[in-house]
């Protein structure tokens, strides 16, 4: 039913978008006000003096002309957007509308009176309906505008309403009496629909002003969600850069004689290094599952290797946190990136491991049908029930409100499960809070032969000798990074060119008129260079591709796009020197 808010007054969108349905809503009748003259006057052609018939009948056809060249107007009209958005044109429009309505609904009411034949039932009869159908047709072409619609229901029934009456007697007295009720029944369901028709367009603009608010929102989390990877990028480059050089400082400085009590603090500073390396690694997972660099490459590979390798690294951990890890054996294979497996699974094992206090970790692989469950248990602290949905939020935490750094950034998980889309299938959790946890990752199951195919990432056993008396070229525009480099490689027995700079390196090279063995260079130089632009201009230089290293502390989706499409290895700050030391082995002695 309309309410009272269809009384409120409008406004100029809505008084518009009301004369529009005005217009829109009359194109029936003015067919009909072409078509049903034409047998009108055929009927009472040979009842009436012909002259009166065709005067009626051209000037209805005129004014339904002159009403077709106002709709085209107004059509015009609504083009303009400047003017169809003024309401004081829109109501000029509809009182021109109300007056051709007028004109017109004047003549259908003179049939009433001019063709009335008292004499005739038939002919009466005739013309009770025609006017009781055009007066009733035109409730919904008119109700948009209640003064054309008053006007055209007055005027066509009312001359017809008083002829009948004036005989006072007798069927004619029936037809006037019909003929009022109509004409007050027309009037109340004109105003309903006036009613129902403002309702309906003033639901059409909240509608639309609730989706603009809507895209305003969605464009604005949007940039928000743009702002937080861009800020995260930029935090993370910027701390990437000093912990960089500081771990190569530390490595460096792990080479010379230390009394026991300097090992014992050097052992301290490089666990806070690791640490902050191990949050800056995770941001850097988190940004490259946002960049879209991280690709699915599916192929059948044995579970166990996997797990094997798994239990030697965490193994470790948990034998230094007290607790006990075991891992059950298996003979299945799956079909995914074995990379992506291995990541969602170190993500896993970390959480297990960070919020498990006593007891410890079980890694199984079950056959469920056609797939494998990876599945991670812990004895740690549970998940209440409302928070299994949550915990794979970003920055979503539970039982950390002081943010102790040793339980992460919140984003483990969150990667874990962005990871598990990628291999199509999610990362599915059952709790009991005070008992545990368990994880489980299902993989399609891989009943076929394995071959047996090398690990392309895979590095030989480092040795410094391998890299002694290779002429390498640093290049980075932070001074402590540089030095750091310098040192560690010299460490290795390498000979060392630092630049700041492409041209810089390139000025130097050619200073000494050597070729190096391999570049080593940070992604973002000054003034807006880049690692790519200088590995570019060396090459060109000794016109031979040049072994290279990209070392970058970004984690920016655009950034990492950029640097994985050189022809380089890519490293991320900071690098460890066991990293650095297989991938320059990698790269000279493949």
């Amino acid at each position: 039913m309309p309410n009272d808010a269809s009384l409120a007054p409008l406004c100029a969108a809505e008084q518009t978008a009301l004369v529009d349905l005005l217009y829109r809503q009359s194109h029936a009748m003015l067919f009909i006000n072409f078509v049903i003259p034409i047998p009108a006057v055929a009927v009472f052609w040979s009842h009436l003096p012909h002259a009166l018939l065709l005067a009626w009948g051209a000037s209805i056809m005129l004014v339904t002309l002159a009403r077709i060249a106002l709709a085209r107007g107004w059509s015009r009209h609504t083009q303009n957007p400047a003017m169809a958005a003024r309401g004081d044109a829109s109501r000029v429009w509809a009182w021109r509308f109300a007056v051709a309505c007028g004109l017109s609904s004047a003549l259908w009411g003179a049939m009433g009176w001019a063709f009335y034949l008292s004499d005739q039932p038939q002919l009466l009869a005739f013309l009770a309906f025609v006017i009781a159908g055009m007066s009733c047709g035109s409730i919904t072409s008119f109700a948009a505008f209640p003064p054309a619609a008053v006007a055209a229901q007055t005027l066509l029934i009312l001359p017809f309403a008083v002829r009948n009456l004036g005989q006072g007697h007798g069927l004619p007295l029936v037809y006037g009496v019909f003929a009022l009720c109509l004409y007050g029944a027309n009037l109340f369901y004109t105003r309903v629909s006036y009613r129902t028709l403002v309702d309906s367009v003033r639901l059409r603009f909240e509608n639309a002003a609730l989706v603009d608010q809507l895209k305003k929102e969605r464009d604005r989390a949007e940039t928000a969600n743009l702002a937080k990877s861009k800020f995260l990028a930029a935090a993370s480059h910027d701390l990437r850069q000093p912990l960089h050089a500081l771990g190569l400082f530390l490595d460096s400085l792990q080479r010379s004689a230390l009394s026991e009590r300097q090992a014992e603090v050097l052992g301290h500073a490089r666990a806070a290094s690791v640490a902050a390396s191990e949050m800056l690694t995770t941001l850097l997972d988190y940004s490259r599952v946002e960049a879209g660099v991280v690709r699915t490459q599916e192929a059948p590979f044995a579970i166990q290797p996997l797990l094997s390798a798994l239990e030697r690294e965490f193994g470790a951990q948990a034998d230094d946190a007290g607790l006990v890890y075991r891992s059950r054996e298996t003979t299945a294979a799956a079909l995914a990136d074995k990379a992506l497996v291995d990541l969602v699974m170190r993500n896993l094992l970390s959480n297990a491991l960070r919020y498990t206090q006593t007891g410890g970790v079980l890694v199984a692989c079950r056959r469920r049908g056609q797939q494998l469950a990876l599945e991670v248990w812990d004895t740690g602290c549970g998940i209440a029930p409302e928070h299994l949905q949550s915990i794979f939020e970003e920055f979503h935490q539970l039982g950390n409100p002081e943010r102790d750094r040793r339980k992460g950034l919140g984003l483990g998980l969150a990667i874990a499960q962005r990871l598990a889309l990628q291999l199509h299938t999610r990362i599915d959790v059952r709790s009991l809070p005070g008992r545990g946890s368990v994880f489980r990752l299902c993989l399609p199951l891989w009943s076929g032969a394995l071959q047996s195919v090398p690990d392309p990432l895979a590095a030989p056993a480092a040795s410094e000798d391998r890299l002694a008396g290779l002429h390498i070229v640093v290049i980075d525009d932070d001074e402590a990074a540089r030095r750091a480099m310098q040192s560690l490689l010299e460490s290795w027995h390498c000979h060392c060119t630092c630049a700041e700079s492409g041209p810089d390196a390139l000025q130097q090279l050619s200073a000494t008129k050597q070729l190096p063995d391999a570049i080593i260079t940070d992604f973002r130089l000054r003034n807006g260079e880049t690692g790519k632009e200088a590995l570019q201009l060396l090459r060109e230089h000794g016109q031979h591709p040049v072994p290279a290293i990209i070392v970058t502390g970004d984690t920016s989706p655009q950034r990492l796009r950029d640097a994985q499409s050189t022809a380089a290895l890519l490293l991320h700050k900071p690098v460890s020197t066991a990293d650095l030391q297989q991938a320059l082995i990698r790269l000279l002695h493949p």
